[in-house]
């Protein structure tokens, strides 16, 4: 089973991207949060992977951040959603409005996305509920979010895709975070490890 792919992006299309590892092309669903985060064609890319294997079919689903993949793990449980409803579903809002959604049991949200009617709505609430926390902003965010803000707008014009330097950023202990250079220096630190 494949869990991750790094290699070169050669083709980048909503529908589908295609990555190089080693002379060989993986063809991957992405949702749209992903594919808006990822760097241009030629470029190197890292993504988490989901296998998803039918008796006819192999597809490879791909997730900048382990949230969206866990995320997209859970929501194919539910009854009723498969593989592209959940890309669906993931391409309507970001992770951390799909799980606050959730976690919130806010059904008029889910509804919002094209494709998502009432019952499917409420299966998924009644299904995910209490498997799928509330994000923790307050905690992983300083209470002044702009440090947040501007650290990672540092990080993104370093180079730096949004979904790596978000990753990065939650990854810090905000409680040690003194200033908008610890900030930016620590979460360097975190993208040069990973």
């Amino acid at each position: 089973m494949i869990a991750h792919l790094k290699g070169i992006l050669k083709l980048k299309s909503t529908e589908h991207i295609i990555i190089d590892v080693n002379g060989v092309g993986y063809q991957v669903s992405v949702s749209l949060n992903t594919f808006y985060e990822l760097p241009p064609e030629e470029m190197e890319v890292s993504l988490h992977i989901h296998t998803h294997v039918r008796e006819d079919q192999l597809t490879l689903f791909g997730f900048l951040s382990l949230n969206e993949k866990s995320l997209f793990q859970q929501l194919i449980k539910v009854s009723g959603i498969g593989p592209k409803s959940a890309i669906t579903l993931l391409s309507g809002m970001t992770p951390h409005e799909m799980a606050e959604a959730i976690a919130n049991g806010d059904s008029a949200k889910l509804k919002s996305i094209p494709g998502i009617g009432q019952k499917t709505a409420e299966r998924i609430l009644i299904d995910l509920k209490g498997k799928i926390q509330a994000p923790i902003s307050s905690s992983k965010r300083p209470s002044a979010s702009q440090t947040y803000d501007e650290a990672l707008s540092a990080l993104t014009h370093l180079g730096y895709t949004r979904g790596q330097a978000e990753q990065s950023l939650q990854r810090l202990d905000w409680t040690k975070a003194s200033s908008l250079e610890t900030v930016v220096k620590e979460g360097l630190k975190n993208l040069a490890r990973s």
